[in-house]
């Protein structure tokens, strides 16, 4: 079986911290009662079974002072969302008005889960705020080892007129080898954006079974474009899910590109990607014609991080763009990788100013699609 092929396992597992309200065990949540999915639209889903005497639930920090001292904030999504958006929250024993601007992660109305039967569902971004301006206040980045208290209240809208009860839980991500055959395990939202990417230029993307045949998807698309003076930019994912398909990346790839390219004019260079809060976001591997310094940069990158499913994808695409200097007459960006760019915009780069970054150089996108 080859372990190129991965999907994430998502956990709330419970820990033991400081809880309130422990005399009301009905309002008491255990791993059992919990489902984490995480979506492509910018965040996590949490799904939270509905258990008689539980009429709300509302993430807050996951400790609080022992002397109650120190207020315990409950986290807040930056911006309105449709699954959470318009919940209502009481507090000081009156709604938070919509005008506030105030989105808590908060669900009152259950709803039909495949696996839990009546459940709360709560949609979490990847980026939450917690505290005020004149208080305690920062943001946090949600990811594996972030802690979560689940407080469960008697009443609606997180009403602390009834009962109360905190139950703290730390996400845990894992990757686990996926069955099947490669064919099969394309991601869909991966597809739906590179098919959309390549057709930004180079018509139809490449499909991969994985490390079997990924440097002769490369050969296929500079066969094809072989002609001329060449500038190639390969933008290439290198988070921890590609591990294997670099294994054969650096054992092949540059004798194929010695093999292909000899006896032409060319430069080749590479933009490395990862994600927000990992070890770089991008990085530069300038264009060079000395291909044993490309082979040195490949035996030099170690597969890592990825904590979620979606990349910085266009991020990538347009620093390989405006980082290089284009000048030949056929330019090419080379994109290869397994996961979907974030559905939301992330950072500075759009969707938008990477394809026009493209086709302002007249670069053509070549997109390889690898299995999940």
């Amino acid at each position: 079986m080859n372990l190129r092929f991965f999907h994430f396992f998502f956990l709330l597992c419970p820990v033991l911290l400081f809880a309130q309200g422990r005399d009301n065990p009905a309002l008491e949540i255990v791993q059992d009662d919990i489902r984490i999915e995480q979506g492509v639209d910018g965040g996590f889903h949490l799904y939270i079974r509905k258990k008689p005497g539980i009429g709300s639930v509302l993430l807050t920090e996951s400790t609080r002072d022992p002397a109650l001292q120190s207020a315990n904030y409950a986290y807040r999504a930056p911006e309105w969302n449709p699954i959470n958006g318009d919940e209502i929250r009481i507090l000081d024993e009156r709604p938070i008005p919509k005008s506030a601007g105030i989105w808590s992660l908060i669900d009152s109305t259950p709803e039909t889960h495949r696996e839990l039967g009546e459940a709360f569902h709560i949609y979490i971004p990847y980026i939450l705020h917690y505290g005020y301006e004149d208080t305690r206040h920062s943001e946090l980045y949600v990811t594996s080892g972030t802690y979560f208290n689940i407080r469960a209240f008697s009443l609606p809208y997180a009403d602390y007129r009834g009962s109360f009860r905190d139950n703290p839980f730390v996400l845990e991500v894992s990757q686990n080898p996926l069955p099947g055959p490669p064919e099969g395990n394309y991601m869909k939202e991966t597809v739906e954006a590179f098919t959309e990417i390549a057709a930004w230029g180079a018509g139809a993307p490449v499909r991969s079974i994985g490390a079997e045949d990924i440097v002769d998807r490369v050969k296929d698309i500079l066969e094809k474009e072989k002609g001329g003076t060449m500038d190639i930019v390969i933008c290439l994912d290198t988070t921890g899910s590609m591990k294997n398909d670099f294994v054969e990346l650096r054992k092949n790839l540059v004798p194929m590109l010695k093999e292909i390219l000899g006896g032409s004019k060319y430069r080749v260079g590479m933009l490395l990607f990862k994600d927000y809060y990992e070890e770089y976001l991008t990085k530069v591997v300038p264009y060079t014609t000395d291909l044993n310094q490309i082979q040195r940069t490949l035996n030099g990158i170690t597969p890592r991080g990825g904590k979620d499913i979606p990349e910085a994808v266009y991020e990538g695409l347009y620093d390989a763009a405006v980082k290089f200097t284009w000048e030949a007459e056929k330019r090419l960006i080379i994109l290869i990788g397994d996961a979907p760019p974030h559905l939301r915009q992330r950072g500075k780069i759009s969707k938008e100013m990477a394809r026009d970054a493209a086709l302002e150089r007249n670069i053509q996108i070549h997109a390889i699609i690898l299995p999940q």
